[in-house]
């Protein structure tokens, strides 16, 4: 049980308009998690324990947003670029030693590279990873969406979705789909400004 999802931009708009200059860029946490929360057993742990239908649904909300912005070590991790979709990676080295290489290699505040990424003309991104990237959109007031598939399962280890985060975050439930039959949810929050 796959649920097609479409967002129409009219929707986008009427949820987010121009909220200032550099919030015209909509940013959109996607991840999954156990029901601890924890998004992996250690910070060099592949996400390879995920259900197939949370596999199709990140292919595709991250390819209908058509750019996905990772840490270094999420970059890693996947191996490699994510087809059809813009790979951004942010990390505080200048370069990174990969076989391969991302369209865009960032360092900066998540304020400059959502700057960065506005001014290069790009309207929707998803933050696909790890921990202190996501704390870091969070904590400054960036982040537009979160969409959170939670498998149904404890995992063995301790790395949450989150860091430490400064301020509450209020949020509105916009949708929850189930994905399999074993129990697989996606819970999409709206972030209240």
């Amino acid at each position: 049980m796959y649920f097609q999802y479409v967002l129409a931009e009219r929707t986008f708009k009427a949820y987010y308009g121009m909220i200032g200059e550099v919030m015209s860029l909509r940013v959109r946490l996607v991840v999954v998690t156990d029901i601890r929360g924890i998004i992996a057993r250690n910070e060099n742990d592949p996400v390879n324990w995920s259900s197939a239908e949370d596999k199709r649904f990140f292919k595709q909300i991250t390819t209908e947003s058509g750019l996905v912005l990772m840490g270094r070590r999420t970059y890693e991790s996947i191996g490699r670029n994510l087809p059809g979709r813009i790979n951004v990676v942010m990390s505080r080295q200048k370069e990174i030693n990969l076989p391969y290489r991302p369209n865009y290699l960032v360092s900066g505040t998540p304020q400059e590279i959502v700057s960065f990424l506005r001014d290069k003309g790009y309207t929707d991104m998803c933050v696909i990873g790890g921990q202190s990237v996501f704390t870091e959109f969070l904590n400054a007031g960036l982040s537009t969406d979160i969409y959170i598939t939670i498998e149904p399962m404890i995992m063995a280890g301790n790395l949450n979705l989150f860091g430490e985060i400064s301020n509450d975050l209020h949020l509105k439930l916009e949708r929850v789909l189930k994905l399999n039959d074993v129990g697989t949810i996606n819970v999409h929050y709206r972030i209240l400004q």
